[in-house]
């Protein structure tokens, strides 16, 4: 089943065309990955979809409903998180603190008391962060600090997450626990996932489907197999042209 359908979508910011006519469709379950050089219009995409910004033409559908005219705030109600390339916690709050403050603004704030503690928790496990939870976020590494990102995300109860680069600037490591972390969060909460990453092992590991965005535009979509073995993927993500792919398997 069809989950989100992005149809024919563009944004133009004065005379700079950030995602021109892109269309894509997201599956209920899967993990589906983004790939692009930066300026491809990645985050652009992102953005639209989660309602941070308004498309010049084109058209969302989250669920069966139309929701590329709603605010944020609306949009993740109705089941979509989000998290950004530059974490920014409530610096002074906890962890614990940072994740309940998320719940308010998803499909999760009406649970009780009871309810919301007990999901805190698990959250916080799921995410290698229930060692962490009275500790201060500015105080947190970046690896922990990306981790409660996704934790804020989950908290408000989504059924599609959007991840934005979630693991730049983790070392190898701190990739592996991530990518763990994130399979373990997806098959507990039955999600489905729309994920950016420049790690590029980390994104074929990970997804089902990869879409490939160059200039604003949609160049490529198939298996991480398809899009290592794609010519014109090559040519304009890492400036590799036809004659070069001759005789690769």
């Amino acid at each position: 089943m069809t989950l989100l359908k992005v149809d024919k979508l563009s944004k133009i910011f004065g005379g700079l065309t950030a995602l021109d006519a892109v269309s894509l469709s997201i599956e209920d379950g899967e993990i589906h990955g983004l790939m692009g050089a930066n300026g491809a219009g990645k985050t652009t995409l992102f953005s639209i979809i989660a309602g941070n910004q308004r498309p010049s033409s084109g058209t969302v559908h989250f669920a069966g409903a139309r929701i590329d005219r709603l605010r944020p705030d609306q949009i993740c109600r109705k089941g979509i998180a989000r998290t950004f390339q530059i974490v920014r916690p409530f610096a002074g709050l906890t962890v614990r603190d940072n994740v309940e403050t998320a719940m308010l603004f998803g499909q999760t704030e009406a649970l009780s008391p009871r309810e919301r503690d007990r999901l805190i928790g698990s959250i916080l496990g799921e995410c290698g962060l229930d060692g962490l939870a009275d500790r201060v976020a500015s105080s947190l590494t970046l690896s922990a600090r990306k981790r409660l990102e996704v934790a804020r995300a989950l908290a408000t109860g989504p059924r599609l997450l959007l991840l934005d680069e979630v693991m730049a600037g983790l070392t190898p490591t701190e990739v592996t626990d991530m990518i763990a972390a994130l399979k373990r969060v997806k098959d507990n909460h039955g999600l489905t996932i729309l994920i950016i990453e420049h790690v590029m092992s980390a994104l074929n590991q990970m997804s089902d489907r990869i879409t490939v965005l160059h200039r604003g535009q949609l160049i490529a979509e198939g298996t991480p197999e398809d899009i290592a073995r794609n010519p014109q993927v090559a040519e304009a993500y890492f400036g590799v042209d036809d004659s070069e792919l001759e005789g690769r398997p």
